[in-house]
């Protein structure tokens, strides 16, 4: 096994950044607390991005692995989290909020997603499951007089405890199948029930991480009770770390199942003999039930943080029919590229559209429906057209990244032979593109007197990394759609 701990450098150095967040903050006095912290927070997100540039392919005594689609998967939770410190500073600076605290939870919360995209491992990936859960607890929960965060940090805290041991009960169940606890270990002869069991838990607590049906029961209430910039971090970030253990565990069991040698490269496609037919039936069952649920549901929502609860199972759905990508059934065949493709697009329009409906939806998040934030765009243009650029892409519209998305998962999935599995998912995300116009509809809709009258509270200081982030998740959104175009323009040609 290699040894290669450059790897785990941008986990340490979040890591090391929230300690010191955490370190400092007793020793700035209230009103300096939103000017520096965030800064000291993005300071090292900043750093922690660059060192990817000293990563490289390898594994870690057979707990953590780096590969091409695990680097991007970090770089888009690094980014992912600037946005949520842009949108907490925004907001604690406006609800004068006395403690600073949060900007080294929201720290501690990536560098256990970032563990989580790199974990091979069931013990590597526990340590980041609950790394990445408890401070999300304390930010979900950070309007300690706020009814709905109290009912959902108890709601969030009690059913990730329960999945936790479900998980932990499914690792034990596996280590009596295999006597490992790597994703890729090889069944002990005559316990092969026992490790499906085992698979099974683990699985289904991987979705309830990631809010996929029927898994889903907490998101909505946990989302609402939640400030607005903290439901974007946890729609982005911890799906990414979620969905990225959830591609590592599929390859591993794939590999175990095909007696293959370890499998953790997300970016290589795998052959597997033999493959059984029933997990694919699971996978699909679990796909279009939270499609199912979350298009629908979505509509009846005029809080835009219950349409994006709803929307996170949707898209789990979505992402989850990558699994089964290019030819599983027919050929055994698995390759993770469009699945984490559209997990990517995901994540950062669902971070920058929520940080930036944050920075309109005043005190308390009180004017976040949608009738209240009718015409609150108009006043800060910048954050409104790249929040609408991120909403266009969730919907799936070209030329963004998004609809290059959807439409190569759903080309899989008709090429590997799922027509009325690719009919009903395409139908039901034209539904779903309803609810994402009425937010952009509503964000430039003629305001009315007093509304139009208000002057923005917050000095430019206070919100400049919320507009970095958000316009920059814009120009990404529109840039990442730029390669795959190109290349399907040559594809057509050819």
């Amino acid at each position: 096994m290699s040894a290669n701990f450059v790897n785990l450098l941008p986990i340490a150095i979040v890591a090391l950044g929230a300690m010191i967040s955490i370190a400092v903050e007793p020793f700035l006095v209230n009103k300096n607390k939103h000017r520096v912290l965030p800064w000291v927070a993005a300071s090292f997100l900043f750093i922690a991005a660059g060192s990817f540039l000293f990563v490289s392919q390898d594994t870690l005594y057979g707990l953590f692995a780096m590969d091409p689609i695990r680097r991007l998967l970090g770089l888009v939770v690094i980014f992912c989290a600037f946005l949520g410190i842009g949108g907490l500073q925004a907001t604690l600076a406006r609800e004068e909020y006395p403690a600073g605290e949060p900007y080294g939870l929201l720290l501690l919360a990536t560098s256990g997603a970032l563990i989580m995209t790199q974990a091979i491992d069931f013990l590597s990936l526990f340590i980041g499951m609950e790394l990445a859960a408890y401070p999300i607890y304390g930010l979900v929960g950070l309007r300690r007089k706020d009814r709905n965060a109290n009912e959902g940090t108890f709601k969030y805290f009690v059913t990730g405890a329960v999945f936790s041991v479900i998980f932990l009960y499914g690792m034990a169940l596996i280590y009596g199948a295999t006597g490992s606890t790597h994703f890729s270990a090889a069944i002990v002869p005559g316990r092969a029930s026992l490790y499906y069991a085992g698979l099974l838990l683990a699985l289904f607590a991987l979705l309830f991480k990631a809010g996929a049906a029927p898994m889903h029961f907490w998101v909505a209430d946990v989302y609402t009770g939640a400030p607005v910039v903290v439901t974007g971090f946890m729609a982005a970030v911890v799906k990414v770390g979620a969905l990225a253990a959830l591609g590592s565990l599929w390859l591993g069991s794939l590999a175990t199942e095909g007696g293959l040698p370890a499998v953790w490269n997300l970016a290589e496609e795998e052959t597997v003999a033999g493959a059984p037919h029933k997990l694919a039936l699971i996978v699909i069952a679990v796909a279009m039930l939270s499609i199912v649920i979350g298009a629908f549901s979505g509509l009846l929502q005029k809080s835009v943080r219950r349409i994006f609860a709803f929307s996170a199972v949707m898209n789990a759905g979505f992402i989850a029919l990558g699994l089964i990508l290019p030819d599983y059934v027919h050929g055994g065949k698995v390759q993770l590229g469009p699945m984490y493709f559209y997990l990517i697009t995901y994540a950062l329009a669902s971070a920058a559209a929520l940080t930036g409906i944050s920075s309109m939806s005043g005190k308390g998040d009180e004017k976040e429906t949608l009738d209240a934030l009718r015409g609150r765009a108009r006043r800060k243009p910048l954050e409104g057209i790249a929040t609408v650029v991120a909403l266009a892409s969730l919907a799936g519209l070209p030329p963004l990244s998004g609809f290059i998305a959807k439409f190569t998962l759903f080309a899989g999935v008709v090429s590997a032979g799922w027509i009325a599995v690719a009919a009903i998912g395409f139908a039901l995300s034209v539904v779903a593109v309803f609810y994402y116009l009425r937010i952009a509809i509503a964000l430039f809709a003629p305001a009315s007197v007093e509304e139009a009258n208000k002057t923005c509270a917050l000095p430019s200081s206070s919100v400049f990394l919320l507009r970095l982030g958000t316009v920059a998740a814009a120009l990404m959104l529109l840039g990442l759609s730029v390669a795959p175009a190109a290349g399907l323009v040559t594809m057509i040609a050819e």
